[in-house]
């Protein structure tokens, strides 16, 4: 039997660490690629090996591509921030690592390896949700920020050679997907520190930048299950990523500070509350190419993972929470 090989480029990231884990446990060889000296999550085996490589350095990225010949490359590599991040101050880094390394991996596809696969994470941020309010795979793409300008260049080049080459390549829009592994600095683990304080202490109170906003979160190892699953039974078609569950931001801290019998307005406040401000517009996701293509979509709700979260994170709010119920 021959085992797939990939690359997985931003291993050390949420979504490819849980990509790589994913990928293993199918059988698959896995190359990791990230910046740091070390794999922060998998440890080295005889199915995962670790390169420490700056996507910065497209020249030392194609001669990998050379050296370990994968049949799937997955860019999952970012420069991406919270709600805040200015990307101004990383313009040249967004586009290198966002932008002109897929040109590298589609370059490498169309002169050595023709039936390789590749599989490009963009964002729901590509879309403006003051045009749209449905996003399938055919909906236009606006950007309004560095990040989306980023994500919809290396879109139009995957199409760019898919037209032209025929390379085998495919862009996933995922929505909000959180996990342990999300840095504190976002908004799920950030309310999620705010419940575990608030657990242990009574009397404490937290600050978060605005509620007056929805999303659709999911659980971003579940996603990354559907990536590999994508790359196999679907290679080269697009997919809408999402739980095709919206939340408004203070129903969901609602819901979750009441199920540990806590009121939200108790311990946590909002920084940038403007009571006259309009609510930012939502973006829902049309999940019916995802479900005809592998035969079911996410199931995982965020408060399963703001579970995960609290008994990884916050040990011993969990430990008393649960005591508690």
């Amino acid at each position: 039997m021959v085992r797939h090989r990939a690359l997985v480029l931003g291993v050390n990231g949420q979504d490819g660490s849980y990509l790589a884990e994913s990928l293993l446990a199918r059988g698959w060889l896995v190359d990791g690629v990230g910046r740091q000296p070390m794999s922060a999550w998998i440890p080295e085996s005889k199915g995962f090996s670790y390169h420490a490589l700056d996507l910065n350095n497209l020249v030392a990225l194609t001669a990998l591509l050379h050296e370990r010949k994968p049949g799937f490359i997955f860019h999952l590599a970012a420069v991406h921030g919270a709600a805040g991040f200015r990307y101004e101050d990383h313009w040249l880094e967004s586009h290198t690592v966002n932008t002109l390394a897929t040109p590298a991996v589609l370059a490498h596809q169309r002169r050595h390896a023709p039936k390789s696969v590749l599989v490009y994470a963009s964002s729901s941020k590509a879309f403006d949700p003051t045009q749209v309010s449905v996003v399938s795979e055919s909906t236009p793409r606006r950007s309004t920020c560095i990040y989306s300008t980023t994500k919809n260049a290396a879109t139009d080049l995957i199409a760019y050679y898919r037209r032209q080459h025929r390379i085998m390549a495919s862009v996933v829009w995922t929505f909000n997907h959180e996990s342990p592994r999300r840095r504190a600095e976002y908004f799920i683990p950030r309310v999620v520190s705010i419940l575990a304080n608030s657990i242990l202490d009574s009397g404490f109170k937290g600050e978060i930048g605005t509620l007056r906003f929805s999303a659709d979160w999911g659980d971003a190892a579940e996603y990354m299950n559907f990536v590999g699953d994508m790359a196999e039974m679907a290679p080269g078609k697009d997919f809408v990523l999402a739980s095709g569950t919206n939340l408004q931001a203070t129903q969901f801290v609602s819901e979750l500070f009441g199920r540990h019998q806590l009121r939200w307005q108790d311990h946590l406040s909002e920084r940038d509350c403007v009571p006259t401000a309009d609510p930012a517009p939502a973006l829902h996701a049309d999940l019916t190419a995802l479900r005809a293509a592998l035969g079911r979509i996410p199931q995982r709700s965020i408060y399963d993972v703001c579970d995960q979260i609290l008994n990884r994170n916050h040990p011993d709010a969990w430990l008393k929470a649960r005591k508690s119920a």
